[in-house]
């Protein structure tokens, strides 16, 4: 997203302005955290780090904190330690680990793949994979990477078949050129950081069960991938496609939270979903082929909406991938698919995200195809006359439009005037364009002859501003000195502050759930502008009347409690 408002997470070079903090500043903290560290290690009498480690008799049990659950709790047997039961065992890091990385299994796919290196000549490797191999492909993808750039090798250069169960982060940081084809499983983290290269699971080829309804990949598969290519004949775990940015999957079923976070790409599922698919989506596309008709259900509808495929090119390029499918794993269900794939287009469900497809429009707007070829150059006769035609066209078609054939026409629409006048504002970086506006104080001799608040609330354009720059950002931000820009720190409300056509009752809903008085503070918005709705006549006179009595009960409280007070003195 890119639009981090304390310039931390983000390259946005006028974010980054906004983070004040420097290096020295961290080595200050951590300066004072060690002389912190020191004070308390000299009151338990240890000089070292190590001289604590195991020295659990150090700790002591609050008493003053058990609770009927917890006083019975023993933890004595655990907290032993080592050294008592066997003497001179280790208790710390007293050796370097050996990672072994000279045994790796990169090294051989970096050997073999020398020719294609340096002179580009196609290499095929095969091998066994067991599940220590982690992060197969990724020291391969950096010696690539190295040489070659990032655009790396032609499609296919190196393909290299396994077989067994790949350990964590398969395929990691794959290069373009690389392709891994799998016969067998992989464990969590598939394709993590994928950056151009091809990965292919399949299940071994002697395998009796139904691949479509078996998991063959863990969890965070494609976690981050900018580009590529995966192909997955069986289900996948949970969190498919968390943070995907770019690459292109293929898999039969995924469990919860299915292309989460995800800002870009394209993910086709051939199968069943879990739940809460889609939470934080904001960019790419998914695909999902809905047999049952129960996907609806199971997407987390706060980003994306759902629809059918209708563009022809994009029907095309489901069905290539799905042919692509076939080709690599060999899978029945996308065979199945293909054999009748007019009667399984409808079931196809369309996850896009809104502000996704409003970019894409505008990119589509803008970068319109020219209705003319190369040879019709301006001059050209053709093209003269074809351009006449569009305008004629054009005009008659105004014309039609501004004629008025009902008498309701006449009457204007308040409700579609206002929309059309309602201001468009930048809520992405509002905090960055829109100047901060404040509530100026009233003047104390008027507002304490009046029951309104100590402050002159903004208009709705005003409001519409302070709510395009909060970025529900979910940290404290705007809890600091200055304030929340609309005096609320409820993101929710200020999102509907936002969109000036939203019903008041979610407005109304809103503010009940959070202040049980939210029409009595004043902060009820009414049903022409976003102004504090106040009092009728008669609620106002007995809310008058209830605060002054309540007023006078804790006076005369506080009276009769000092003569109390003073009497037991004397």
């Amino acid at each position: 997203m890119n639009t981090c408002p304390v310039g931390i997470a983000t390259q946005d070079p006028e974010l980054r302005e906004k983070f004040t903090g420097t290096p020295e500043n961290v080595i200050n903290f951590f300066y004072y955290v060690a002389n912190e560290l020191r004070a308390i290690m000299a009151r338990l009498g240890f000089r070292t780090i190590n001289e604590m480690i195991g020295r659990s008799e150090k700790l002591l049990v609050r008493r003053d904190l058990m609770t009927e659950k917890t006083k019975n709790i023993d933890l004595s047997l655990i907290l032993t330690p080592a050294h008592t039961l066997r003497p001179g065992v280790a208790t710390y890091n007293v050796r370097k680990q050996d990672h072994r990385l000279h045994v790796r299994l990169d090294n051989k796919l970096i050997d073999e793949s020398e020719y294609t290196l340096e002179k580009g000549i196609p290499t095929r490797i095969e091998s066994d994979i067991v599940n220590t191999d982690r992060a197969l492909g990724a020291t391969l993808s950096y010696r690539i990477s190295r040489k070659m750039g990032e655009a790396g090798l032609e499609p296919d250069s190196v393909h290299v078949n396994l077989r067994g169960s790949a350990g964590q982060s398969f395929g990691a940081f794959l290069a373009p050129g690389v392709t891994l084809e799998l016969e067998g499983d992989a464990n969590d983290y598939v394709g993590k950081g994928l950056s151009g290269g091809r990965v292919v699971i399949y299940p071994p080829r002697n395998a009796t069960y139904k691949a479509e309804e078996n998991i063959i990949a863990g969890n965070v598969c494609l976690y981050g991938a900018t580009a590529g290519q995966c192909f997955f004949r069986g289900v996948a775990a949970e969190r498919f496609a968390v943070r995907n940015s770019g690459a292109t999957a293929v898999v039969e079923g995924v469990g919860d939270h299915g292309c989460e976070y995800m800002t870009g790409g394209r993910v086709i599922i051939l199968g069943e979903t879990g739940r809460n698919f889609a939470a934080g989506m904001s960019g790419g596309i998914a695909y999902v082929l809905d047999i049952k008709q129960n996907f609806a259900s199971k997407v987390n509808m706060e980003m994306v909406e759902l629809s059918s495929i209708e563009d022809a090119h994009e029907i095309s390029w489901v069905r290539g991938l799905i042919e692509d499918h076939y080709q690599f794993t060999g899978s029945e269900l996308a065979k199945r698919i293909l054999l009748d794939y007019r009667r399984a287009l409808p079931r196809f469900v369309k996850v896009l995200p809104t502000d996704y497809k409003r970019v894409l429009e505008e990119e589509a707007r803008k970068s319109k195809v020219s209705q003319y070829p190369l040879g019709l150059l301006p001059g050209n006769p053709v093209r003269e006359q074809h351009e006449k035609q569009l305008a004629k066209e054009e005009a008659e078609k105004h014309k039609h439009a501004a004629s008025i054939t009902d008498l309701e026409d006449s009457i204007l629409d308040t409700n579609a005037e206002k929309k059309k006048s309602a201001l468009v504002l930048n809520k992405t970086k509002g905090f960055m364009l829109y100047s901060r506006r404040h509530e100026k104080y009233r003047n104390p001799k008027t507002r304490t002859k009046d029951w309104q608040e100590l402050s002159r609330r903004l208009d709705e354009d005003e409001l519409k501003y302070q709510s395009a720059r909060c970025m529900d950002c979910g940290v404290p931000f705007c809890q600091s000195d200055t304030g929340c820009p609309i005096s609320n720190i409820i993101p929710k409300v200020s999102s509907l502050y936002f969109h000036p056509l939203l019903q008041d009752r979610k407005l109304t809903s809103s503010f009940s759930g959070t202040n049980s008085f939210s029409k009595t503070n004043g902060r009820m918005p009414s049903s022409s502008s976003f102004k504090p709705t106040r009092f009728p006549s008669t609620q106002g006179v007995f809310a008058q009347l209830l605060v002054k009595v309540l007023v006078f009960w804790v006076s005369t409280r506080t009276q009769v409690r000092f003569l109390w007070v003073k009497f037991t003195v004397i």
